[in-house]
């Protein structure tokens, strides 16, 4: 026997030596089979291995989700790679997800590599820990000195609820060094009030996530930190992968504390069945301060230790210290205030288009289910006819109404999605396509706008700094502001202005093409804009050689004009003459329509005008081929490891994506930088109550303006976002457009 054992679902692994020694060299081990059989997924009762042959093994690997399970009994494999759980087991991914996500293969080789350092002894230190409950006077005047002695704090609080809103602080987490923490109950923290302010404001404060900490404590205790570092944006500078910034991922990767959150977890458990409480409805107050306390200094002490790991490594990095300076703290501050402001929401009007649609509905779906074809449908297969079910829509219309098939799922089977639906010109599939979009609308934006307005008739929603590997913000909580349909007018009329408000919208214009034309240095490009001409319209008379004014171009020529648009953006995303000439024929009249070749001619004209911008996309493709990675103008780090894949459609979807990234992140952090300013000059002026930033979706910041306030919003919002941070073409600023309206969704040009 050997010490070390890795362990496959089932035989249908037929080469696991193959496999593993891929990564592994030098390691003598054995192999075991949860199922001898060759299934691809396995259950419980499939298992014909004794457990008991796994005992005498120092590290017993399970490979994949599957053996992970059966042999430890944990579930989220991508959660727990290559982390030593209870001195026994390091689960490791099984790397054909690395055919589908090619990024993992660094995660899976870092796995691999946590063997002979385990063989040698070299397992994570485990440090003793010194953790505290503070709860009377007593106690607390014994730590008094201790933390007032400490030039760095790590502080972590609990709650109730994720919004400060609606929950209270149950007590505060500090960490004065790595290996010890301290959890003071809110009853001290409240009878020492000023006391701990004064104590956070004399020091440097750390967080992990510090936009939900000082939000909380700001609005229910008044506290204000004016410097304060953000572990998990530290670690979004190091690894800007979306999906790997909790803090308890992070301790199990980085700290010796283990997966101390399983443990909690399973007392939640316990404790919520033995009262009849539903999980969704358990929050930490339910918690004992025994079993809190320790787990809030764990907290702390996790955000310490990682602390101390991160910092030095992005210090080392001009680009990611300047990232992080520079746009991440500052915006951190910015989007806290727009989450405290919140959406002005019409309830009267919510409770209007909820029963407005619920009609709707109904009617919809009567209209379905009364069609011939429908009763055609329920007389053949003799069962109800389900609008929802994929089987049925593909039976209704290609078998009943003898359909022609336009599309194929991956799996071969006729498609009934949005588009071929919609490109049936049959009523009843417009009928579906209604019903799908009213249910989606009511159930996804209406019912959450209806559940998450506070008292005060404001919906408010997390912005996500670090939601994105392109640097774009995200959205999250009661409502995704980014991803409420852009023309969909009835949703964003719930977005009321209160009496003597207006609501304003300011959108970047033509953002993406503008800083590709900085970025790439393109005279072509920039002379559009230094001249104040229409981009496109710009473009398509010298593509087309149209014998008309530019500011003409779009009455006459609107064809030509959505040509050039078509192309430039093609361009941009290094899209081929094939996919450009489907673009543009999509919205093309009959016999206005481009072929291949001629989309081929027109990608050579233009880059014949923008040559520099043709050099900056080749020298970005040449970078991204060979290093698998690029850095944007403020110091964002994209890394593609695809972009090394053998699979060609692979390498060159990563090597655009790249390209596209240097665009994107920039056209989002001057949006943001502008945000950040504006938020500033609010707060400098004391128009807090007055002007009322909301959401920023893309490239558009919405806010809520009192109305003697118009001009002067318009004016300094204009300044803030045109200000010059070293992307501006001289004299010729960032086009800033302003739409002004009673609603959100009842916007005009200002």
């Amino acid at each position: 026997m050997n010490e070390v054992c890795f362990v496959f679902a089932s035989a249908a692994e037929k080469n696991p030596d193959k496999v593993i020694n891929k990564y592994l060299k030098g390691v003598d081990y054995d192999t075991k089979f949860l199922h001898s059989g060759s299934k691809d997924k396995i259950l419980k009762k499939d298992i014909d291995l004794d457990m008991d042959e796994l005992s005498g093994y120092k590290i017993m690997c399970p490979i994949g989700a599957d053996a992970l399970k059966y042999v430890a009994g944990m579930t989220g494999i991508q959660k727990y790679n290559g982390v030593f759980i209870e001195k026994k087991y390091l689960p490791i991914m099984h790397p054909n997800i690395c055919i589908i996500k090619p990024q993992m293969e660094d995660e899976i080789q870092r796995a691999f590599s946590q063997i002979p350092k385990l063989l040698a002894g070299e397992d994570l230190q485990t440090h003793e820990k010194d953790y505290c409950f503070i709860e009377t006077a007593e106690q607390f005047a014994k730590y008094k000195q201790e933390l007032e002695d400490a030039p760095t704090l790590v502080v972590d609080i609990e709650t109730t609820s994720v919004s400060p809103h609606t929950g209270v602080i149950l007590g505060i987490a500090i960490s004065t060094r790595p290996h010890q923490g301290l959890y003071v109950s809110i009853d001290v923290v409240m009878a020492n009030k000023q006391w701990f302010h004064m104590l956070f404001v004399n020091r440097k404060c750390i967080f992990h996530n510090s936009k939900f900490d000082t939000n909380y404590m700001e609005t229910e205790l008044g506290f204000e930190f004016p410097d304060y570092e953000d572990t998990m944006l530290l670690h979004y500078c190091l690894e800007e992968s979306v999906g790997t910034h909790g803090l308890k991922p992070l301790a199990l990767r980085f700290t010796d504390l283990g997966d101390y959150e399983r443990e909690l977890d399973d007392y939640k458990k316990t404790w919520a069945r033995k009262n009849k409480v539903k999980l969704a409805d358990f929050n930490y107050g339910m918690l004992p301060s025994d079993i809190l306390a320790p787990y809030a200094c764990k907290d702390a002490d996790a955000t310490f230790q990682l602390y101390m790991k991160f910092w030095p490594l992005v210090q080392k990095s001009e680009e990611f210290l300047s990232l992080y300076k520079n746009i991440l703290m500052p915006a951190t501050h910015a989007m806290k205030r727009l989450e405290k402001n919140g959406g002005p929401i019409n309830i009267e009007q919510v409770t209007h288009l909820t029963e407005q649609y619920t009609i709707d509905m109904e009617e919809c779906h009567e209209e379905i289910m009364m069609s011939d074809a429908v009763q055609r449908f329920e007389r053949t297969q003799g069962k109800d006819f389900n609008p929802n079910s994929t089987y049925h829509l593909r039976e209704l219309f290609f078998n009943i109404l003898n359909m022609k098939v336009t599309k194929k799922t991956e799996t071969g089977a006729p498609s009934t999605d949005k588009e071929v639906l919609a490109n049936m010109g049959h009523p009843l599939a417009d009928a579906i396509l209604d019903l799908r979009e009213k249910s989606k609308l009511a159930g996804t934006y209406i019912s959450n706008i209806r559940k998450g307005v506070d008292k005060d008739g404001r919906l408010r929603s997390g912005f996500n700094i670090h939601g994105t590997t392109s640097g774009r913000l995200s959205s999250s909580g009661n409502l995704n502001y980014q991803n409420i349909p852009r023309d969909n007018k009835d949703i964003k009329k719930l977005f009321k202005a209160r009496p003597g408000y207006k609501i304003i919208q300011c959108d970047l214009g033509t953002a993406e093409v503008y800083y590709a034309a900085m970025l790439s240095g393109d005279q072509f490009l920039q002379k559009a804009f230094i001249d104040k001409l229409d981009f496109h319209s710009y473009v398509a008379k010298q593509m087309f050689n149209l014998e008309c004014d530019v500011d003409e171009v779009k009455k006459i020529y609107p064809a030509q004009r959505q040509y050039a648009k078509a192309i430039t953006f093609g361009i941009m995303y290094q899209a081929g003459p094939a996919k450009i000439a489907e673009t543009v024929n999509k919205d093309a009249k009959a016999g206005e329509e481009i072929s291949i070749p001629q989309s081929k001619q027109f990608i050579n004209k233009y880059f014949s005008e923008a040559k520099a911008l043709k050099k900056f996309i080749d020298g970005s493709n040449s970078q991204i081929e060979n290093h698998a990675f690029i850095y944007s103008f403020f110091g964002r780090k994209r890394r593609l490891p695809e972009a090394k894949s053998p699979n060609p459609g692979v390498s060159k979807h990563a090597i655009r994506s790249g390209v596209n990234f240097l665009v994107q992140s920039v056209a989002s952090d001057i949006n943001v930088l502008g945000v950040v300013d504006l938020i500033k000059w609010i707060e400098d002026n004391n128009y807090l109550e007055a002007i009322k930033p909301f959401t920023v979706v893309h490239d558009s910041i919405v806010s809520e303006v009192r109305e003697d306030l118009v001009d002067t919003y318009v004016e300094n919002a204009r300044r803030c976002i045109q200000t010059d941070r070293g992307l501006s073409i001289p004299n010729c600023p960032i086009k800033v457009d302003f739409e002004i309206g009673p609603s959100w969704g009842e916007l005009e040009d200002l």
